[in-house]
């Protein structure tokens, strides 16, 4: 068998490992994400205050409009308590934790 070949063939990549984020890197990415969540849980709440103020003027007639806005500013509300519900109790029992 000849070895030179074998030098002629195209060289063998190895796969590079993906860098993996920094914990700061993380951390802004969670930071951002609820940010943006909460963001998004105030601006439906404010749009259903609008609604339901417009409705009460008699600007808008179409009750289905306000009360959707409103059960979705709700359950978005409701969701978010939950999940903050959770991270306490995530940390508490991480605070319980015994080293």
């Amino acid at each position: 068998m000849d070895i030179n070949a074998l030098s002629q063939t195209a060289s063998v990549r190895t796969p590079v490992a993906n860098k993996l984020p920094t914990p700061a890197e993380v951390t802004k990415d969670f930071t951002s994400f609820l940010t943006d969540a909460l963001n998004q849980v105030n601006q439906a709440q404010v749009e259903s205050a609008n609604l339901a103020d417009r409705f009460a003027a008699g600007e808008i007639t179409d009750l289905h409009q306000v009360t959707v806005a409103g059960q979705k500013a709700s359950v978005m509300l409701q969701m978010t308590l939950q999940v903050r519900n959770k991270m306490i109790e995530s940390y508490q029992e991480i605070m319980r934790m015994q080293i």
